[in-house]
């Protein structure tokens, strides 16, 4: 076969495939953006290491003797937890909790990671 055949085959099989990933890129143009996911970086990176899920964390360990039942040591379970209060608690620690620096968490991040830690609480 001759590289012009062979080129519009190539050509023709692109479209065929690209054609056919069409409605693929359309779905994802039409999901609404994570609003949480800048928030969720920085809990993952800075906080879930104390408070994530199971008493082997320290800071949920903390929170569920300290609550004893009557709410969940889980901060992702809690829905009294407004944005000022996060970044407040982040800024100056608590406890044993220590304070995060802004080259450590940002402002912008800490924004983040308090509406994130918030999103449950209504009215923030």
């Amino acid at each position: 076969m001759s590289g012009v055949g062979c080129r519009a085959r190539r050509i023709a099989i692109a479209g065929i495939v690209l054609g056919a990933m069409a409605p693929l890129v359309t779905l994802a143009a039409d999901e609404p953006p994570d609003a949480h996911a800048a928030g969720r970086a920085v809990y993952t990176r800075w906080c879930a290491p104390c408070h994530a899920v199971g008493v082997t964390h320290p800071g949920t360990n903390a929170l569920t003797v300290k609550y004893a039942g009557v709410k969940s040591g889980v901060l992702l379970e809690w829905r009294d937890l407004p944005a000022p209060v996060v970044a407040g608690i982040v800024r100056t620690g608590i406890a044993v909790m220590p304070p995060f620096r802004k080259v450590e968490i940002g402002d912008a991040e800490l924004d983040a990671l308090a509406r994130y830690l918030a999103r449950n609480t209504p009215g923030s």
